[in-house]
């Protein structure tokens, strides 16, 4: 089999298994868990080094977010209810990707494991202002959808796909 084609039946037992999207909750909460520690030590001990919940602290642009979940994101961002995610509006969450290096760091000190199929950080993104501060969700290629046919972008973000 060549990895092409080893890479799709990945893809697709992702899309078929309610197991993956457990996996990636798991994944999720973990990563949750982890800036809402890095947010607490930055904010308590004024630890200048760390940006606003373990991020990049660079607001993404909306080129970089990927079509569906841009989609999604209308439902918790749409300011303007114009049925698009604006520049304006992703500045307004606070959208910026995750510190690879200090999430890595913080990931082997409190011994959590990623364990669904994207272990790439740079695939996901928190948000850092509002409401929804401290959510994080996924912005890779691969698509986690349960038995009810609903892809989830993060632990509360999801949408039909039916």
């Amino acid at each position: 089999m060549t990895s092409i084609v080893r890479f799709y039946n990945s893809i697709e037992c992702t899309n078929s298994s309610s197991l993956g999207v457990d996996d990636f909750k798991i994944d999720i909460s973990m990563l949750s868990e982890t800036v809402n520690i890095l947010e607490a030590e930055r904010t308590s001990n004024e630890n200048l080094q760390i940006n606003d919940f373990g991020s990049d602290g660079k607001i993404v642009d909306s080129s970089e977010i990927r079509t569906d979940l841009a989609t999604a994101l209308i439902k918790i961002g749409d300011m303007d209810n114009d049925k698009k995610l604006s520049d304006d509006e992703i500045t307004e969450l606070g959208m910026m990707k995750l510190d690879t290096k200090t999430i890595q760091k913080e990931l082997r000190e409190f011994q959590f494991n990623l364990r669904s199929s994207d272990h790439n950080l740079n695939n996901f993104i928190v948000i850092t202002k509002g409401k929804y501060a401290g959510t994080i969700l996924y912005n890779g290629p691969l698509k986690f959808i349960d038995d009810e046919h609903k892809r989830y972008f993060g632990l509360e973000l999801c949408m039909d796909i039916k």
